[in-house]
């Protein structure tokens, strides 16, 4: 079960990176584009719900000219529990784009915050930077 959570997360990687991605190692430069891999933890029976928030998001991240356009991808999926979650990869067009956002998408994400739930001891979105790794 783990395995095919696995090979669909490693081929969206495989994807960003060839779409755009820019890998950097530890660069102090805030202006670099940020790749990010979130994973939201919806409460159960809102999931529709939440593909309808983070679709809005998106189209603000796109006119706030936050996020580079290539390689957004969002996945649906349900934990070994049964429970269900999103996965979203994007990258933001500096290090520095979400933490100055405006106060509409600062709307949307406590939107988002309300849908989701926190497990087993994690947040109910966390976020994590990520670079494409050379094979």
């Amino acid at each position: 079960m783990r395995f095919r959570f696995l090979l669909p997360i490693a081929l969206v990687l495989l994807c960003a990176a060839s779409a755009g991605a820019q890998e950097k190692s530890d660069n102090p430069f805030k202006d670099d584009p940020e790749t990010v891999f979130d994973t939201l933890h919806v409460k159960a029976g809102k999931e529709d719900e939440l593909a309808r928030v983070m679709a809005r998001a998106w189209a603000a991240y796109r006119k706030f000219d936050l996020v580079l356009p290539q390689t957004h991808l969002l996945m649906r999926g349900v934990d070994g529990a049964g429970r269900p979650f999103f996965v979203e990869i994007l990258t933001w067009k500096s290090h520095d784009a979400p933490d100055h956002v405006p106060p509409e998408v600062q709307k949307i994400w406590a939107e988002m915050e309300g849908l989701c739930e926190k497990r087993d001891g994690r947040r109910g979105i966390e976020f994590y930077e990520v670079q494409m790794v050379p094979m």
